[in-house]
């Protein structure tokens, strides 16, 4: 149970889901929903991961949670997607609603107001007059002229942080052609993974999953996605089963000229999400490296 009336977690609820980064993301949406109803009733006993996957993920009775990780590669992504709209959308909300790890079970706590922390500089003590000297004068002065040029000095900075340099690229939304008809939520989960796996790098700056999340299915002129995502480059994929495997064809587009730069193919297990994401953003941010190197 929580010490937050429901109504008000409930409120908080509802801003989520409708958010940019969770309206179109149906299974996230529902696992956040299914916790919260059942954390709110008290019912944290049946948040286990069997049966998470049994009535959220529809799985059968011969679902084994060993075998498949459905339910913990979509908690570790809830968890991700609540940080980036409390980070965004959602910075001002009074609520916040987590999912801790270790657990499936949702946490409901209050924001707190950080206060900046303000230092006040004490003033020297006037000397008591009749018993100063001008030993004690001469100190004073020295202090409060040392005081003013720091204060002169801190005003004068640039509070400013430095210019990012770096190249920026946007991953789109992948195109995925899975058998099962399991489209929207793989090429979503791949997305994310090669996103957040590029972003890790650090080499170059990454426009946001959410953000680039809203030209899903949206056929506009490169450019103009380009330019709504403040990106130099764009990258897309499309998904598709082969076998046992599935193969990821990737595509890097030179948003200036709107021509494909370059193409690379992609084959892993299923269930590999993370080992594809990483194999494709450490080549993708190699390449736009080397064609930035490359130009006058």
């Amino acid at each position: 149970m929580t010490s937050i009336p429901e109504p008000d977690v409930r409120a908080e609820l509802e801003r989520i889901l409708a958010s940019k980064g969770f309206v179109s993301a149906g299974r996230l949406s529902k696992l956040l929903r299914y916790v919260v109803d059942k954390t709110l009733a008290g019912d944290t006993g049946q948040l286990k991961e069997f049966v998470v996957g049994l009535e959220v993920f529809e799985r059968d009775e011969q679902y084994d949670p060993r075998l498949d990780s459905i339910v913990r590669v979509e908690a570790g992504r809830l968890r991700s997607r609540l940080d980036e709209y409390y980070s965004v959308d959602g910075a001002g909300s009074p609520i916040r609603i987590s999912l801790p790890k270790g657990g499936y079970s949702a946490q409901f706590t209050r924001a707190v107001a950080s206060q900046p922390a303000v230092s006040a500089v004490s003033a020297p003590a006037a000397p008591t007059p009749g018993r100063g000297s001008w030993l004690t004068i001469s100190f004073a002065a020295g202090l409060i002229v040392a005081v003013a040029a720091m204060v002169f000095w801190l005003g004068s900075r640039d509070r400013h942080p430095p210019p990012d340099l770096r190249p920026t690229a946007a991953v789109l939304p992948f195109e995925a052609n899975m058998i099962g008809g399991d489209n929207s939520n793989y090429s979503a989960l791949i997305t994310e993974a090669v996103t957040s796996e590029r972003a890790m790098l650090g080499t170059i700056s990454v426009a946001s999953y959410t953000s680039a999340m809203q030209f899903e299915g949206q056929r506009r002129p490169m450019s103009e996605i380009a330019a709504a995502l403040k990106s130099n480059y764009v990258v897309e994929a499309s998904v598709d089963d082969e076998a046992s495997e599935i193969l990821v064809v990737a595509r890097i587009v030179n948003a200036v000229t709107d021509r494909k730069m370059w193409v690379s193919d992609y084959r892993g297990a299923r269930d590999d999400v993370r080992g594809i994401a990483q194999r494709m953003a450490f080549d993708i941010s190699a390449e736009i490296l080397k064609r930035e190197a490359e130009l006058p």
